[in-house]
């Protein structure tokens, strides 16, 4: 068995590897440890809700206080804007053109309710997936949870995991807009402003616009959970919470999800990536020893502070990746079948964020800039055991589900090949 060294075995175990592959009888490979001006002419006007960062301001309903965002955070990331907006126009995306991802904390009222409406929009929109593949998948939701359960043990602890999500994000976006009249863009959850005390977040509020908060609390022990799908058997740690049962509050009190769960105590053979049908509640499961001192400012600002993609690539899978999840706990802290819980895209648009931060300080260099193995940790697929690690290239062809597999450097611009947005 894998064993998790010191440092990662209180992670959620989705964690980087830079190059070397783990062989019977030999270690993990270690990530690489932490390292530690105003928009652009033709920006346009500020969307509705914005304020100053961080300063909880906006129209009634929004969540005011947190913490506020420091100055050398705020410095990078007013670079990010200038710097990316000065490449401006490319190709079909312009200065007019350009989506704004703005913080929940800061969205109106009104577009959190049009997102959440959208969300169920796409609950109630029949699977594309096809049914022999999963069978227990019922809407088009559902077709976003296959192909993230189908490809976690390549799009985690891998150079992939930063541009498959870019794109992943993106189709979801798109769909949201093109299938369910989503007239916005993918908000993200600003959870450093509220790292110390993370349900004061509108992201957790229980009404009408926000998405519901804890589960019922289950008294859940800490318990180890077997990964499928590699040659060499892995166990993820997971704590036991605060939670674990259904949700109590929130516009997805009712919401039914079927697909996973795919980390258990013990996988069962005839179902093992969940494919099944399992309707079932959404549960969630706090964890605030993952938020409290770790989803800082202070490991944000190491995030982008970073000094290479390698770095870069450490920071957020030990920092940030696993804690947000693991504070999420129930169907967000299951590697695979996380997207179960609609919170996911907004935890991932942070992450997005913050990699599109560190890059644009330097876009010559960084924008195609990747780091790490083809495969979970560099860990052998179980169907294919014997393939040496290898290093992801931006050539790599990327499965996005229903037949999209563009190339890997497809998912790295955010003004290019289709993708126009900017992180306010």
């Amino acid at each position: 068995m894998v064993q998790l060294l010191s440092l990662i075995g209180t992670c959620m175990a989705i964690v980087a590897a830079s190059s070397a592959a783990p062989t019977s009888g030999c270690a993990v490979p270690k990530p690489p440890p932490p390292v530690g001006g105003p928009p652009g002419p033709g920006y346009g006007p500020p969307g509705p809700g914005s304020g100053p960062p961080g300063s909880g301001s906006g129209p009634p309903g929004h969540s005011n206080g947190g913490i506020p965002k420091p100055k050398e955070f705020r410095d990078i990331e007013n670079k990010y804007r200038e710097r990316l907006l000065a490449t401006l126009p490319s190709g079909k995306c312009t200065a007019r053109s350009i989506g704004k991802r703005r913080s929940w904390d800061e969205i109106d009222d009104a577009t959190r309710r049009d997102y959440i409406r959208a969300v169920k929009c796409l609950a109630e929109k029949p699977s594309r997936t096809d049914k022999k593949l999963a069978p227990g998948a019922v809407n088009r939701l559902d077709d976003f949870t296959y192909i993230h359960i189908n490809q976690t043990n390549i799009i985690h602890g891998t150079g992939y995991l930063l541009p498959w999500h870019r794109m992943f994000l993106w189709q979801f976006e798109e769909a949201m807009r093109n299938e369910c009249g989503y007239k916005d863009y993918l908000p993200y959850w600003d959870n450093a402003r509220f790292s110390e005390e993370p349900t004061k977040s509108a992201m957790w509020s229980g009404s009408d616009t926000g998405f519901g908060g804890n589960g019922i609390d289950l008294h859940l022990k800490d318990k180890e959970l077997v990964f499928p799908g590699l040659a060499i058997p892995f166990h993820l740690p997971m704590p036991g919470g605060t939670g674990g049962g259904c949700i109590t509050d929130g516009p997805f009190i009712d919401f039914k999800i079927s697909l996973g769960p795919v980390v258990k105590t013990t996988l069962d053979p005839n179902n093992t990536y969940g494919y099944q049908p399992n309707p079932r509640c959404l549960s969630r499961n706090f964890d605030p020893a993952s938020s409290i001192g770790l989803l800082t400012w202070a490991n944000a600002t190491k995030i982008i502070s970073s000094p290479n993609i390698a770095a870069l690539r450490g920071n957020v899978e030990q920092l940030w990746h696993k804690n947000s999840h693991t504070f999420i706990g129930g169907e967000g802290a299951d590697p695979f079948s996380t997207t179960n819980d609609p919170a996911f895209y907004l935890l991932h648009a942070q992450i997005d964020r913050l990699w599109g931060i560190w890059q644009a300080q330097d876009l010559k260099e960084r924008e195609y800039a990747i780091d790490g193995n083809r495969t979970f940790l560099g860990i052998p697929l179980d169907y294919a055991p014997h393939v040496p690690a290898s290093l992801a290239t931006i050539e790599d062809k990327m499965d996005m589900g229903l037949g999209f597999k563009p190339k890997t450097k497809m998912g790295m611009p955010m003004t290019k090949g289709g993708l126009c947005y900017i992180y306010e």
